[in-house]
């Protein structure tokens, strides 16, 4: 699934449940799951245009990326198992859309996008 460059996500999750009509858990479950998929397609084309140009650059590099990358992911799914826990059911396809979004940010500025 290949996302638009630049994509405004936080528009797309929006416009998801403004077409749902109601919001309810089962509406924020969807969208946040659709939209995160774009997300995620988004965020593993630049991890990987990233970690290429710096395996030639500085293959030290290449590897703190990766690590940084794993270090990101399983705090991404730690914190938001816990807010799903804590504040319910949405949270467990909300809060990895919001933080993916937040790492491709990230990443459009490590990729000079």
């Amino acid at each position: 699934m290949a996302a638009p460059e630049h994509a405004d996500y936080e528009r797309m999750y929006s416009d998801c449940v403004d077409r749902a009509g109601t919001l309810n858990n089962g509406v924020v479950d969807a969208c946040s799951s659709t939209t995160s998929e774009h997300v995620k397609a988004e965020m593993n084309a630049l991890y990987k245009r990233i970690h290429d140009r710096l395996s030639t650059q500085s293959p030290q590099d290449a590897d703190r990326l990766e690590q940084a990358q794993k270090s990101w992911l399983v705090y991404r799914n730690t914190h938001c198992d816990l807010a799903g826990a804590y504040v319910g059911s949405p949270m467990y396809a909300f809060c990895p859309m919001q933080l993916n979004i937040a790492r491709v940010t990230e990443l459009r500025e490590l990729a000079g996008d």
